[in-house]
């Protein structure tokens, strides 16, 4: 397996883990609302997990792992051209171990070796009433902490579908942990305060319980003293020098050229990745995942000899593998050449449609082929309805079956794609289980036909008859992306099965049905294909004909 790709996977198991504990743990703190013996009640079953043998190992190993990958990478970037994000996310490793340096001393070196008990009356105590200092120490660490791993877990998640489906809960979840987790510590020192005035007994009893000596102490304080004042200062120093020992034996080193469609040249050691060599130069190059390989707007098309570039890494790979890229056309982010190249930026993207790309499915760049459900409906004689009604009255009926219709498909998992005219479109995806997509599908469909029939009781004195419609769906491949430009895109499908069921519901007018569906969605859906009726039928641009399946009322399809 390729180094790159083993490293990613670390970084992201041991982050994701680090997480875990992190939300475990300020959810513990936040029980300070209530009391510090809820915090302890809280804390009994936080040791029973994570004070396991080997859970500790894991967590242990998993700090060493993420600390030294961190370094890694900082060391490996050569250049400090970084966004915001990358700033604050980098800042905050940096400075993490200082923080965290302090308050391992007491919580594992204290409690492991020196027999103390670090429970919450010990560490409030410790810090509201002995060292005040503590509070705002263990406070920014907080803040730190769950600042680098919400940047994180947002990058690791901020293009999957779920994430941005449900992207208000998870930016709640964000402020909320730790805005209870502050309330809870500073109510908890608030009340330990109040006791230790009150009760001056309060304070020796919680030194007691927790075995502390005041040798303890001071060993513990001169291990802290050690980590956050001459080990940390020196890795710092360490890092700083190796930058400037590499950045003056780079100039010495012998430069390729990388040169851009535009006319702009750019000369960089080899193996510069062609995303630094952007930076570098202060040319503006997409990457809005932050180079890590989990987009692709940083792709570039190389137009220099292609036998001359290294071979894909396997994170490249795997993108190019999925999206079907041409030779010539690779990631940014990921290409270090060894040679001359001359290179052109695919994308230039305006920040409003930056934040909408979404890397699981790359629906905003060339579109992805997924497995969905489409359903077209449409009103019957409409436009003879039209004609003899005000146009005042036909926005209102209109609006009344649009209102049922986008209901029936948004209560059954669906989402409208498009209305057109008085005809809707849309799409079933919300499971990667095609048999509930279409199922749902057609629950949705039995759902409309019933609340046609309401409707048309409610609008019995408007109509000369009553409204009919044509319901087409169909199961199968479909293109989702991003179409349009600028303000007027919107994301969509197209495709063969997009076609066939729009070709399904015009055939209900055909065969004075309510609902034509594909028997491929049926036989998806394994419904009872008994009390429909089937039919050959062709398909505009397909030789073959297809077999569908039609009823003439769709509240009456059965479901198991």
């Amino acid at each position: 397996m390729d180094l790159n790709l083993i490293i990613r996977y670390l970084r992201i198991v041991s982050g994701s883990f680090l997480f875990f504990y992190v939300v475990t743990h300020l959810s513990n703190h936040s029980l300070g609302i209530i009391s510090i013996d809820a915090m302890e009640y809280g804390r009994s079953f936080f040791l029973t997990f994570w004070r396991n043998y080997f859970v500790s190992i894991i967590l242990y190993s998993a700090l060493a792992i993420h600390l030294l990958l961190g370094i890694y990478a900082l060391a490996r970037r050569k250049n400090i051209k970084l966004t915001a994000k990358e700033w604050t996310r980098n800042i905050s490793a940096v400075l993490i171990p200082f923080f965290l340096a302090g308050h391992l001393s007491i919580t594992l070196y204290g409690s492991r070796w020196e027999g103390l008990i670090d429970s919450y009356s010990f560490m409030v105590v410790s810090t509201w009433v002995f060292d005040f200092t503590g509070v705002i120490f263990l406070i920014l660490m907080l803040i730190l902490v769950w600042i680098h791993g919400v940047i994180g877990i947002h990058g690791l998640l901020e293009f999957r579908s779920f994430y941005i489906r449900y992207k208000r809960v998870f930016f709640s979840i964000y402020w909320v942990i730790p805005s209870l987790a502050i309330i809870g510590y500073m109510s908890a020192g608030m009340k330990a305060l109040d006791k230790s005035d009150r009760d001056p007994s309060f304070v020796l009893e919680t030194l007691a319980k927790s075995n502390y000596k005041e040798a303890t102490g001071k060993l513990i304080l001169e291990i802290s003293d050690k980590l956050q004042f001459l080990l940390y200062p020196s890795i710092v120093g360490a890092i700083l020098c190796f930058y400037l020992f590499r950045y003056f034996w780079l100039r010495s080193q012998k430069t390729i050229r990388v040169d851009y469609l535009d006319g702009m040249r750019s000369f960089v050691s080899k193996g510069t990745s062609i995303l630094e060599t952007s930076q570098q130069a202060g040319i503006t190059h997409e990457h809005v995942c932050g180079g890590r390989g989990r987009c692709t707007t940083c792709r570039v098309r190389v137009l220099s000899d292609l036998n001359k570039l290294p071979q894909p890494n396997q994170i490249e790979s795997k993108v190019i593998k999925r999206l079907g890229f041409d030779k010539n056309v690779r990631l940014a982010c990921q290409l270090r050449p060894e040679s001359d190249i001359k290179i052109m930026p695919l994308l230039s993207l305006n920040k409003e449609t930056k934040s909408q790309i979404q890397l699981g499915t790359q629906r905003s760049l060339s579109g992805v082929e997924v497995e969905a459900v489409i359903l077209f409906t449409d009103i019957r004689g409409f436009t003879r309805m039209s004609e003899t009604k005000l146009p005042y009255d036909v926005v209102y009926i209109l609006n009344k079956y649009f209102k049922f219709v986008v209901e029936s498909i948004e209560d059954n998992g669906g989402r409208v794609d498009k209305f057109i005219g008085d005809g809707v479109m849309a799409i079933f995806d919300i499971s990667n289980n095609m048999n509930e997509n279409c199922k749902n599908a057609l629950v949705a469909s039995r759902s409309i036909s019933k609340s046609l029939k309401l409707l048309n009781e409610e609008l019995k004195s408007e109509l000369d008859e009553d409204l009919k419609i044509g319901i087409g769906v169909h199961a199968g491949t479909v293109i989702l992306g991003k179409m349009g430009f600028g303000q007027s895109s919107s994301e969509t499908a197209i495709g063969d099965s997009v076609n066939i069921a729009s070709r399904l519901e015009q055939l209900t007018k055909e065969h004075s049905c309510e609902i034509m569906i594909s028997k491929k969605l049926a036989d998806l859906a394994r419904i009872n294909q008994k009390n429909f009726s089937s039919l050959k039928t062709k398909i505009r641009g397909k030789e073959d004909e297809m077999d569908a399946l039609f009823m003439e009322q769709a509240s009456e399809i059965q479901i198991n």
